[in-house]
């Protein structure tokens, strides 16, 4: 009997690190390059110089959907410039909101 509830116990023990170590990694984590594919799908011809200012210390996609929404404001703004107003944005709606409102 004793050994029946040492086993059961390994076993829990056992079950409960493997779902500690899969559910607490960085796997699920988005981080620079993340951004930097995202980016490469938004934009197929962005030099890599600029994606990556663009993606620097970036661990969320809001610089991305800043970027990719800001042409619908403005048109005619040159990509470096998209680029630094993108670059470490948190809240890509609130950006936007504030770019148009300065635009106008």
């Amino acid at each position: 009997m004793q050994i029946k509830i040492y086993a059961l116990i390994q076993a829990i023990r056992n079950l409960s690190f493997v779902f500690t170590l899969s559910y607490s990694t960085t796997v699920y984590a988005y981080d620079p390059v993340d951004c930097l594919g995202d980016i490469s799908k938004v934009d197929p011809e962005i030099t890599v110089g600029l994606a990556a200012r663009l993606c620097s210390g970036s661990w969320i996609s809001e610089p991305v959907k800043y970027y990719q929404n800001v042409s619908e404001v403005d048109d005619s703004i040159p990509r470096g410039i998209a680029i630094d107003l993108c670059a470490g944005t948190e809240d890509s709606e609130k950006t936007i909101a504030c770019y148009a409102k300065a635009a106008t």
